[in-house]
């Protein structure tokens, strides 16, 4: 009896306690005494905290600063064919994501895709594939010059079309926006132009080179563009002459200067589709125009005997690269004329006061251009007095 009535009243108790629970956080917060209230309200402030986590511990999220603004695409991205390599190049962002100035870039990275016949709009972002990480610090595949980059493709297949697009990215490695996509075929270059051979005149230089006509694989070229002119000055930079391709295997290259020296090559270019393909450089050649045409003969030479000797004056040269004048003296007996000015005379005007009286004198005068050739008319008509 004394065991059933202790199990009794555990079974009491249990179901006591059950009823207290079924009075719910009312009776907790509610009906204990007052001395016990701060207890009840922390257990309940702790199981609201609960719940509203509880959804949170259940996926692991990847983790973001708040304040990461990723780079804006890049500018100026541009695709171009140089000799054996396709060369994409562009201008580092100046700006974030938002249009803020840019605070963040750690480098960029070249995406590739290679295809046949494919228009770019076809192609997804599976299509590419991470073709070169350049590390603003360590540019190992890349060129990096200030906010220029470049990178050269040099593993090419003839028949292929290459996509190319870029994007900066963070110091994190985050990237930011996508240029656009830029593609060029590729294919067998022409052979490069031979024999190139520069011929300068008076502000002209005259080219001309043996006529391309076979790939580099052999086959003959059908295809051909024509031929591309290039021209160095100095110091300076490779300027294209021919905006469009020529036909033919010869130039006249009017657009120069005399006494300054020209480095000229040449390149053959075939079409495929809307594109062209260039040969490879063809030998250098240089050339110096310079002025070979004297200025025209001094008119109208008038010589008067004065108490000084004897006075020469003549009509001015029209020419306006004029440098000055010579003046030429024989006289009556003497074979040659002897030269009176060593230095050239600015002004058509010169006094002789080394003469005899009752000597006979016939001079003449020449007009001497500015060129470092001082290129020299025919004499003017004789002048001949008695002093």
């Amino acid at each position: 009896m004394s065991k059933m009535s202790s199990r009794g009243q555990g079974s009491g108790v249990r179901r006591q306690g059950s009823g207290v629970r079924g009075q719910g956080f009312a009776h907790l917060t509610g009906a204990l005494p007052k001395t016990e209230n701060r207890k009840p309200k922390t257990v309940l402030f702790c199981l609201l905290c609960l719940l509203l986590l509880a959804p949170a511990c259940g996926k692991k999220m990847t983790p973001y600063a708040p304040d990461r603004v990723l780079p804006a695409p890049v500018r100026e991205f541009r695709l171009t064919q140089a000799g054996s390599a396709l060369v994409v190049s562009w201008l580092l962002p100046r700006e974030n994501l938002l249009g803020q100035p840019l605070t963040q870039v750690q480098g960029c990275r070249v995406y590739r895709a290679a295809a046949k016949g494919m228009p770019p709009e076809a192609l997804g972002a599976a299509d590419f594939v991470l073709y070169a990480d350049i590390d603003l610090a360590y540019p190992q595949r890349g060129e990096v010059q200030g906010e220029a980059m470049l990178f050269r493709d040099r593993e090419l297949t003839p028949g292929h079309r290459y996509y190319y697009r870029v994007a900066a990215y963070d110091q994190d490695g985050y990237l930011g926006g996508w240029s656009k996509t830029l593609s060029h075929a590729w294919g067998w270059l022409p052979l490069a132009p031979r024999e190139l051979k520069a011929v300068p005149g008076d502000k002209i230089v005259a080219l001309s080179w043996s006529p391309v006509t076979a790939l580099n694989d052999g086959s003959p070229i059908r295809d051909l563009a024509g031929y591309v002119i290039y021209r160095l000055s100095g110091a300076g930079s490779w300027i294209r002459v021919t905006p469009a391709p020529v036909v033919a295997n010869n130039f006249q290259d009017v657009a120069v200067l005399n006494d300054v020296e020209y480095t000229y090559k040449i390149q053959a270019v075939r079409r495929v589709g809307a594109e062209v393909l260039a040969s490879l450089d063809s030998p250098t050649q240089k050339a110096m125009p310079e002025k070979r045409t004297p200025p025209p003969p001094v008119q109208n030479v008038l010589a008067v005997a004065t108490s000084q000797g004897v006075e020469l004056r003549w009509e001015e040269s029209p020419v306006p690269d004029a440098a000055g004048y010579r003046v030429y003296r024989r006289s009556s007996g003497e074979e040659k004329h002897t030269l009176l000015t060593p230095d050239l005379a600015k002004k058509p005007y010169f006094v002789d006061a080394r003469v005899n009286r009752g000597q006979t004198y016939h001079y003449y005068v020449t007009a001497v251009d500015d060129s470092p050739r001082a290129n020299e008319s025919l004499p003017s008509e004789a002048a001949s007095i008695t002093y």
